[in-house]
């Protein structure tokens, strides 16, 4: 089956969700042909703090270097080269939680996303995972169907108010998102794609310090995916249904100033990748006592120069224990990327992004493949110089064309790892409904 076509079966999945997409509710409508709220007008939905939104996001990557293979090398989520994909059809089923009164009020979010994206939101999305191969089988290529938010929100009237998380949920750390109508450029920098987990399983505690100060402080899963059927050989943290007795502190704080034009975030998770009885039977075949500990801390200033100018400043940092793809010696990685943004007018924004990206030791940076991830082979920098235009022609509307220029220092990362450098020129739409 050509990689571009859709099965029928993989469409009926997604037909419940095609259904179920309706927009903001009326007061803050900004969907496509005025929101369609036949759902969120419902009278049970109003009386229940229910509402449902959605959006649909697809585009195009011309990369220069026309690879043999089709992929953009280590740049994933827009992988493809010269090809249209529908990155994204997604919808949500929202409760906002009511943070300000003096009563317990419990919300919460589902989300699921159809599309060439999903694959990278999935809970394993190169094999082992249960619940969203599931949904659309392992043996599509490109297409999936991903539930990266599945989540309550309980909040309990105890001194300033506690917002309790508890389900699966997008990181708190670092600055973009996988929600394509949430990030301001097309294609996301390495930090986000190799150096941080994208979602959770477990529970979060938020509590408001000060006005301008909150900490959260929880526990989530750790690595699942095992290597050799013993131990974790690729460092994912975004587990859910394998390893449940193995847990991670996951934790965070974030300054804000009166005038909020100014915040600093700092978040932090650490923890053992594997769980006591995977690591004690590698012990028994291997006679090695592995240490196992995994820790990331992120940190983003974000400030508005001027209503119009907005700058992100962001570093990185992760160091993993006897890395089973680094000859069980320690591995490294870190980096720094930041955004430059300007306000042409209400409609019209450009950006500009650079980032320099470590991996010191060659076992985060890879390709991403259909049914694997294929390392660069080796310690290597990684350069990316991303501009990019943000038009929003109406409010239901956004198109997102950038350029892109990568280079690697160490190993050749790109057009079928024979080059070292690549340019991409790539445009996206986002349609909200």
């Amino acid at each position: 089956m050509p990689h571009s076509s859709f099965r029928t079966r993989e469409w009926l999945y997604a037909a419940p969700l095609l259904m179920a997409m309706s927009p903001l509710p009326a007061e803050e409508r900004a969907g496509l042909l005025n929101g369609l709220s036949l759902i969120n007008d419902l009278p049970w939905m109003k009386a229940a703090g229910l509402r449902v939104h959605s959006w649909a996001d697809a585009g195009i990557v011309y990369n220069a270097n026309d690879p043999g293979d089709g992929y953009n090398g280590p740049v994933v989520f827009a992988d493809r080269a010269n090809e249209f994909n529908l990155h994204q059809l997604g919808g949500e089923l929202i409760r906002d939680v009511n943070t300000g009164g003096d009563h317990w009020d419990v919300g919460g979010k589902l989300t699921l996303m159809y599309g060439s994206d999903a694959r990278f939101n999935t809970i394993n999305p190169y094999g082992g995972g249960h619940w969203d191969n599931r949904l659309i089988g392992s043996d599509e290529r490109f297409y999936k169907l991903a539930i990266p938010n599945a989540y309550l929100d309980i909040f309990t009237p105890i001194g300033k108010g506690l917002t309790t998380r508890i389900g699966r949920f997008y990181t708190i750390m670092g600055y973009e998102t996988g929600l394509s109508p949430d990030n301001f450029f097309y294609t996301h920098p390495y930090t986000f794609q190799y150096g941080e987990p994208f979602t959770h399983f477990g529970m979060t505690t938020t509590y408001p310090v000060h006005q301008n100060l909150s900490v959260t402080l929880g526990a989530v899963t750790g690595g699942h995916t095992k290597l050799n059927g013993v131990l974790d050989g690729n460092g994912a943290w975004d587990g859910f249904d394998k390893n449940m007795e193995n847990w991670n502190f996951l934790g965070g704080a974030t300054w804000t100033s009166d005038d909020a034009a100014t915040s600093f975030t700092a978040t932090l998770i650490t923890g053992d990748v594997n769980s006591g009885n995977n690591l004690r039977e590698f012990q028994r075949q291997t006679g090695i006592n592995k240490r196992d500990n995994r820790t990331f801390y992120s940190l983003v200033l974000q400030h508005n120069f001027t209503e119009r100018w907005h700058y992100v400043l962001q570093h990185d940092h992760g160091i993993e224990q006897q890395h089973p793809l680094n000859n069980f010696a320690d591995a490294e990685w870190y980096g720094i990327h930041s955004q430059l943004k300007y306000d042409v007018s209400d409609t019209v924004g450009v950006g500009l992004r650079g980032e320099w990206f470590r991996d010191d030791d060659g076992v985060r940076v890879g390709q991403m493949c259909p049914s694997c991830a294929v390392l660069a082979t080796g310690p290597s920098n990684y350069y990316a110089a991303t501009l990019g235009v943000n038009w929003k022609p109406a409010k239901w509307l956004m198109l997102r064309p950038e350029a892109r220029y990568d280079w690697s220092e160490g190993v050749d990362a790109y057009d079928e790892r024979n080059k070292d450098s690549q340019f991409i020129f790539g445009a996206d739409v986002v349609v909200t409904f």
